[in-house]
């Protein structure tokens, strides 16, 4: 059966966001529907990968692979209660893009039971990321940036390489990585287009 919570016993890897901070969050109603229906939409046909998370008077739906998300937000109706018909909320022309692509992900993944892969480009950034955590991981453990550029970028960049360079990079990871972890990730959604993150 799939993940429910109202709140407390929810996992790591359940990271879910507001509408109003990640535009790729899929505003939907939920409204009964014959099982047999072309239309329904039942989640226990996703069950392995689906979290429900019942906050604020709103269902927040995750579907995750561990790679890909996809999340929806029922403001009437609810998923729990059988097959159901979604209506979608979309308006404006700021977000249409995250929205469509959003919706997209969603048709794909009720067509073939997964999170079509094509519709969520690798993040050319994600790289330079990962290193900005494992130097704030670093920082936050009282390394020194030696030993963070050793771990990062090996034994050489530490010693020899230390003085041509690798010294103002670990600077700077640390300085990105530290912005970052004080709401920059917020502009991150801004890309609307990747719709990854979490409230």
């Amino acid at each position: 059966m799939f993940s429910f919570s109202t709140g407390i016993a929810l996992s790591a890897a359940d990271v879910f966001w507001l509408p109003d901070r990640n535009p790729s969050v899929l505003i939907v109603e939920a409204r009964p529907i014959a099982p047999g229906h072309a239309d329904a939409f039942d989640i226990r046909r996703l069950a392995s990968m689906a979290t429900v998370l019942c906050c604020g008077g709103f269902e927040h739906v995750l579907f995750s692979d561990g790679l890909r998300h996809l999340q929806l937000m029922v403001t009437a109706g609810s998923v729990l209660d059988g097959p159901v018909c979604f209506r979608y909320l979309l308006s404006g022309r700021q977000q249409m893009e995250a929205k469509v692509l959003a919706l997209q992900r969603l048709c794909g993944l009720c067509r073939l039971g997964r999170l079509p892969r094509g519709l969520f480009p690798p993040e050319q950034r994600a790289r330079r990321w990962a290193m900005m955590l494992r130097a704030w991981d670093g920082e936050m453990a009282g390394a020194s940036r030696r030993q963070m550029a050793a771990t990062i970028f090996g034994e050489t960049a530490a010693q020899e390489l230390w003085e041509s360079g690798y010294r103002s990079r670990m600077q700077r990871l640390v300085r990105e990585a530290e912005q970052m972890v004080s709401g920059g990730y917020l502009g991150l959604l801004e890309r609307s287009t990747e719709g990854k993150g979490g409230f």
